[in-house]
């Protein structure tokens, strides 16, 4: 055992203690925050005006029954917010992800006239601001028939950006022997690409699916630019807060806000594995 730690103290740097501390406190702020969150939400309203830190005097669990009665934004009430906030994250990330895995195994596994050029079309739309093209993105949906209406999702075809170079990566690494020995066996390229192909990427693409999915659940702009009836949770707390800063109940609030981070929270902390680990695609038999 001393060996090892004698080992282990060579092999650290400088450098290396610098960025764990930075990381460590980086994690502790985030942990406080979340902290300070769930304490503020068991509060009491007045304890907590006159004292933002000071931990409640008795743990007011009320104040989430009360967020579903309290929390409201444009008529909706806050399950239904919790509602759209579920469908709306569940196909923009299922339609993004098969649109990108589409676009990403055409780019990735075959050769054909302009396939540079549509990757440096990629990389440039990736480089135009999301803000520049606003207005016109705006008048687009409007007459499409997209705005304010559930087939907002359809805008999430899209195959424009990082995660479709990434997939691309992917399929791309996939060494050709698997292909070529599904071709001698008579199959066809769709049979490839789903009963192959598909498959050996799968751990990473379902990686993909939950990082699109918890920042589609985060994400508010969305529903305040292009869905103003259909308010999510992410959404509709934040007008709710802009709207009455001054004369809501904060605990209920935050109680709102926690109740928010729960389910990233929660898909993250059981899929954490599969979201850290290196996918390798080999073992050729």
């Amino acid at each position: 055992m001393g060996e090892n730690i004698k080992k282990l103290l060579k092999k650290t740097n400088p450098a290396r203690i610098v960025v764990f501390i930075i990381f460590l406190l980086y994690g502790a702020t985030m942990v406080y925050a979340l902290f300070w969150a769930v304490t503020a939400s068991l509060n009491e309203h007045t304890d907590l005006i006159l004292n933002g830190l000071a931990l409640p005097k008795k743990l007011h669990f009320e104040n989430y029954l009360e967020a579903f009665r309290v929390l409201k934004t444009s008529n909706a009430s806050f399950g239904t917010m919790l509602w759209n906030s579920v469908w709306l994250t569940v196909l923009n990330s299922l339609i993004s992800l098969a649109a990108m895995t589409v676009t990403g195994y055409v780019l990735g596994r075959y050769s054909f006239v302009g396939k540079k050029v549509i990757t440096v079309i990629m990389l440039a739309a990736m480089l135009i601001p999301v803000y520049g093209n606003g207005s016109a993105t705006l008048r687009m949906y409007m007459r499409l028939g997209m705005y304010d209406s559930p087939l907002i999702v359809l805008k999430s075809a899209s195959a424009l950006g990082a995660m479709t170079l990434v997939i691309k990566t992917f399929f791309q690494n996939i060494p050709m022997a698997y292909q070529e020995a599904a071709r001698v066996d008579g199959a066809s390229r769709m049979r490839i690409f789903l009963q192959v192909h598909l498959p050996m990427v799968k751990p990473s693409l379902f990686a993909i699916f939950i990082l699109q999915f918890i920042g589609g659940w985060n994400d508010y702009t969305l529903p305040i630019y292009y869905m103003p009836n259909y308010p999510t949770i992410s959404s509709g707390l934040y007008i709710y807060e802009t709207l009455s800063k001054f004369t809501m109940n904060k605990p209920v609030f935050f109680a709102g806000v926690v109740m928010c981070a729960i389910p990233p929270m929660i898909l993250f902390s059981i899929f954490s594995d599969k979201l850290m680990k290196n996918v390798s695609l080999g073992g050729l038999k």
